[in-house]
């Protein structure tokens, strides 16, 4: 396909890979003629030989001279150069979009005003496969520029479902799609142009040939599907940089894969580069073992999937069914509370109906009473006004002598014939204060069995209540533990401990196993007063474990309080200062930390829950506490807070 002359830069000569006449060409050994411009793009990167023919693969030791392709770029019809992924078509050549290399059989047809890649038994239209290999591509260059602006705008080229450099699909088929390139198409600014395009096209490239390192577009790519020389070259999407699939040390193409390595080496650096003597393969064989185990990733991924999977529906399910209980147990609390409502409300009228009987029979004495004065009180004021008329009249209307006297004898007949109403009134009904009395040692009795006092043990437990397990490392050697780590005994035999930094070594003293921070935290320790010398209390991880420094001792080191106990005389110690504490009949101790309100109480817990205050430390708490216990000869124990006692 490449032009030879008999004078060699003599006159422009026809360049078989841009398909255009220049004055720049140059005549290479085996008298194929390219420009210098597209043989500069061809070999860039290139140091030195050998370098091969693009047409008959003829070895040149020595890349020729090509300096002149600098100069070149400058001129008109040099490349513009896009910066890498700014070009305008660069959304438009997608993976999806773009093919691979068509067969030796494969034809052009021309469909729907734009050509399309097919096989020479597509349709009645399309040519030959020789026919196709007679065609030089100035024709075909001709006939597709010759077209309608449909024809024009539209490029065809093989579609690829992946990005292997290879010419063909698995099944040597290949898979065809219509490229649009109308002109709105390059205000797209994302694409990598093409090497072979003048300045003026500015086409996108779709494919770049690892082997000649050149991007190329619809147009010129046909070369490279069309011409048996570049059958060899792998072809991947456009892309402005080849080096990750070439050797940075020596300029090959990597074409096995180290196995040891798990990289893509090239052939060099098997024989003499860094990865001599290292297990290697092909890449073809590379990429069959890695979909192996692609496939065996994908089927461990899915068996996580599955775990997962059942892992979410159990704890759906458990979520869901912890719902219903809890509602369950909701609604009961509330049936059981509206209940207790309902007969108080009527325990409350009862009571009420006792004050209000107690109230109608005082009342109605009363108004008996009343009803009875009021109607003598109206009867002395009617007979006093006409004994008032009868003393004052005077002159003409004054009666005398007999008529007066018998005036006077009928009013005071009348007032003497009336009884004496206060005289012969019965005593008031007066309140039954007995009665009243009873009513309220009634509703006292009653507000101590119903309401919910404070304070008392039960609000504190199911509200703060938590039952702290002892660290058998922390548990000085003569003091053993229980086997569920709740009890603590002095004892005189060395328990068998391992020697441990977080160890007390002098004090028998042993601390819980999780730290209290944050919130309100309420726990119980059964103690007994008359035997030994016990201390009950909180404390930092930072207190001293060896030794018999101050810092060692719970109660003396200063991040510690407790509720010290010898021979009966019960202290609150913090710091080394101690505070008498009245403990009668002591039997269980409540501590009740409070990080919100900084304050740690000491309770002594009664037989019914009742709680009655020994002490109180009022601190700003600053970091975690963990309960903490000491016992010489004496024995301690953590209370289970949610244990029901046993009825017989």
């Amino acid at each position: 396909m490449g032009s030879s002359f008999d004078k060699p830069g003599a006159g422009p000569a026809f360049c078989p890979l841009c398909r255009r006449e220049s004055s720049e060409h140059i005549t290479l050994g085996c008298g194929h003629i390219f420009c210098k411009r597209c043989l500069g793009e061809l070999w860039r990167g290139l140091c030195s030989g050998p370098c091969y023919c693009p047409e008959c693969n003829f070895e040149l030791l020595q890349i020729p001279e090509l300096r002149d392709t600098d100069e070149a770029s400058t001129s008109a019809e040099s490349h513009t150069r896009w910066p890498f992924g700014q070009h305008p078509l660069a959304n438009k050549f997608t993976k999806k979009n773009l093919g691979k290399r068509k067969r030796s059989s494969d034809t052009f047809e021309q469909n729907s005003g734009g050509y399309r890649l097919g096989t020479g038994s597509s349709n009645n239209n399309s040519s030959t496969a020789s026919d196709a290999s007679d065609e030089t591509p100035a024709k075909k260059a001709k006939e597709t520029s010759s077209g309608t602006s449909s024809t024009r705008n539209t490029h065809c080229m093989p579609s690829t479902a992946d990005s292997r450099p290879d010419n063909l699909k698995e099944d040597g088929e290949p898979h065809v799609i219509v490229i649009d390139s109308s002109d709105d198409a390059w205000h797209n600014t994302s694409a990598v142009l093409c090497h072979y395009c003048s300045s003026r096209e500015k086409r996108a490239a779709v494919k770049t040939c690892l082997v000649c390192g050149a991007s190329m577009c619809p147009e010129h790519l046909r070369v490279h599907l069309e011409s048996p020389v570049f059958q060899s070259h792998p072809l991947v999407d456009a892309v402005d940089d080849v080096s990750p699939w070439r050797c940075l040390e020596h300029q090959e193409m990597n074409r096995i894969y180290c196995c040891d390595c798990e990289v893509c080496v090239c052939t060099v650096c098997t024989v003499i580069g860094l990865h001599k003597e290292h297990a290697c393969i092909s890449l073809k064989e590379a990429e069959k073992k890695l979909r192996a185990e692609l496939k065996c990733k994908m089927k461990k991924l899915q068996t996580k999937e599955g775990a997962i999977s059942d892992q979410l529906k159990k704890l759906t399910e458990k979520k869901r069914s912890v719902q219903e209980n809890l509602e369950s147990v909701r609604a009961n609390v509330v049936q059981q509370y509206k209940a207790m409502k309902e007969a108080l409300e009527l325990e409350e009228q009862q009571a009420l109906l006792c004050v209000t009987q107690e109230q109608n029979k005082v009342h109605g004495s009363v108004d008996a009473h009343l009803g009875t004065l009021n109607k003598a009180l109206k009867t002395i004021q009617g007979t006093f006004e006409p004994l008032l008329k009868l003393a004052d009249a005077q002159g003409a209307s004054q009666l005398q002598d007999q008529a007066f006297i018998m005036e006077y004898k009928k009013i005071t007949e009348g007032l003497n014939s009336m009884p004496d109403s206060v005289e012969k009134l019965e005593s008031v009904e007066e309140v039954n204060q007995g009665r009243l009395d009873c009513l309220q040692d009634w509703t006292d009795e009653r507000l101590s069995d119903v309401i919910i006092s404070m304070p008392h043990r039960d609000p504190f437990r199911l509200l703060y209540g938590c039952s702290p397990s002892l660290d058998p490392d922390t548990a000085h050697p003569k003091l053993a533990l229980s086997s569920e780590n709740m009890l603590v005994e002095y004892t005189d035999v060395i328990q068998d401990y391992p020697d441990l930094e977080s160890r007390f070594s002098i004090f028998p003293q042993v601390l819980g196993t999780t730290a209290l921070s944050q919130g309100r935290h309420y726990w119980e320790v059964e103690v007994t007063v008359n035997e030994g010398r016990w201390k009950v209390g909180v404390s930092d991880q930072h207190i001293g474990r060896k030794g018999q420094k101050d810092n060692c001792r719970l109660g003396f080191y200063p991040n510690s309080w407790c509720l010290v106990c010898e021979k009966g005389k019960v202290e609150a110690l913090h710091n080394k200062e101690t505070w008498p504490v009245c403990a009668t009949g002591l039997q269980k101790v409540g501590l009740f930390l409070d990080f919100e309100e900084g304050s740690l109480s000491f309770y002594s817990v009664g037989e019914g829950g009742s709680l009655s205050l020994m002490y109180s430390f009022q601190h700003a708490f600053s970091e975690p506490l963990y309960p903490a216990l000491a016992a010489s000869k004496a024995q301690l124990s953590i209370c289970d807070l949610f244990v029901r006692p046993i009825t017989d």
